[in-house]
C-alpha cells in the first residue's frame, strides 16, 4: 500500500483519540461530549482495522473509509444541531473536515485498487 494511504489512515487513527480527549481538554457540554467520544472510539476501530489491512500490503475497507467519511461530514454539522459554540464547534468543524477528506481519500484508493475490483468483478 502506499505510503500516502498508510498517512491518512494513521492521521484518522490520531484524529479519533483526539476526539475522546478533546472534550475533556476544551471543556464541552455534556452533548457535545459524548457525541465526539462515540464518534472518535468508531474512527479509532474502523481505522485500526484499515491500517492493519495498509500495513499487510492489503486493500483498506472501502466501507470503512467510507463510514470515515460520513462520520466527519457529521462532525462538521453537529455541533450546528446541538448548539455548540466556540472553541468545541471549530474542533469538531475542523476534525470532521480533516477526517472526511482522510476518508475519502481512502475509499478512493480502495476503489481503484486493481485487486478489489478484479474482487468485486
Amino acid at each position: 500500500m502506499d505510503p500516502t494511504t498508510k498517512l491518512t489512515v494513521a492521521g484518522n487513527g490520531v484524529l479519533g483519540c483526539w476526539l475522546i480527549a478533546a472534550p475533556f481538554v476544551l471543556g464541552t457540554p455534556a452533548v457535545g461530549r459524548w457525541n465526539d467520544v462515540i464518534v472518535g472510539a468508531a474512527v479509532i476501530l474502523v481505522a485500526g482495522y484499515n491500517y492493519a489491512r495498509a500495513v499487510r500490503r492489503r486493500p483498506v475497507s472501502a466501507t470503512g473509509a467510507g463510514l470515515i467519511a460520513v462520520l466527519g461530514l457529521w462532525l462538521v454539522v453537529a455541533p450546528f444541531a446541538l448548539g455548540l459554540e466556540g472553541v468545541a464547534l471549530w474542533n469538531d468543524v475542523v476534525s470532521g473536515t480533516l477526517m472526511a477528506s482522510f476518508g475519502s481519500y481512502n475509499a478512493y484508493v480502495a476503489g481503484t485498487t486493481p485487486a478489489f475490483r478484479a474482487t468485486a468483478q
